[in-house]
């Protein structure tokens, strides 16, 4: 496997999490706790406009970098550990104790999100980097303390090649953004009095209902059943957008991921 900036990275600059503030989420039912290292640096190195929320958060130090835990636990449990499910990693243990290590080792690192941010890489990609270095240190630790504990995976690389991991991580990450952000429109279009046109929005998107078998279901005429779509497709690429802010997108990447995930509402 080729060497990646988490991976240069990890050796040289482990966090000291002394006087250590602490972040938790609930992850696969359970809090977990990571210990958010206390920054005494300055961070006005990254334009605000470069990150959008996180590089923010970064800016209000200690407190900043709590939520910042919070948010990447409670966003990137899920895809992370379909990843594991569908892998030969799976053998090592539970996806639960494998992704809760993973945060745990790597978020309490001091610099952990600067080094994202230099790295250039999607959040996303930045942390899958990590969770395949983080699965090969578990598989050399598991395999010292017990010889040929796993035969099936080597003790050099992953069972899988980084491009196929990375390919199929982004979507499994478009999956789980989907589902969070069509929760997040449909509570608004309740909120707004148009829980039809979700409903509407649904079954024309998903279900693949032309607008003229809308206009029967929903007995509305076929440019009503257009419009209704358009009020709840309008408030899901708000919800796509909003997500994708605030996992750090920029504004030369919105467009092409709002279109990725746009296309993942799809089976």
């Amino acid at each position: 496997m080729s060497t990646t900036p988490e991976h240069n990275s990890n050796s040289s600059q482990r966090a000291t999490a002394s006087a250590a503030a602490s972040a938790s989420a609930q992850v696969f039912g359970e809090t977990v706790s990571v210990a958010t290292p206390r920054v005494t640096t300055k961070r006005d190195s990254f334009p605000l406009t470069q990150r959008g929320w996180l590089v923010a958060q970064l800016a209000q130090g200690t407190d900043g970098l709590a939520r910042i835990n919070n948010y990447v636990m409670e966003t990137y449990s899920e895809p992370l550990s379909n990843y594991v499910a569908g892998s030969s990693f799976r053998s090592m243990g539970s996806a639960k104790d494998l992704v809760s290590g993973f945060f745990a080792s790597r978020l309490s690192q001091l610099g952990y999100f600067e080094r994202w941010i230099e790295s250039e890489l999607p959040l996303r990609r930045w942390l899958i980097n990590g969770f395949l270095f983080h699965l090969q240190e578990e598989t050399r630790r598991i395999r010292t303390e017990r010889v040929d504990a796993l035969p099936t995976i080597s003790s050099a690389e992953p069972a899988t090649s980084e491009h196929d991991a990375v390919e199929q991580f982004d979507r499994l990450w478009a999956a789980s953004m989907v589902r969070s952000a069509a929760g997040n429109a449909r509570e608004r279009c309740a909120t707004e009095g148009f829980a039809m046109h979700w409903d509407m929005f649904e079954r024309h998107f998903i279900g693949g209902l032309s607008y003229s078998g809308l206009s029967q279901e929903f007995t509305v005429t076929g440019g009503q059943a257009a419009s209704m779509v358009r009020t709840a497709s309008i408030r899901f690429r708000q919800a796509v957008v909003d997500l994708l802010l605030r996992d750090g997108a920029t504004e030369d990447e919105l467009d092409e991921e709002v279109t990725r995930l746009m296309r993942a509402l799809r089976p």
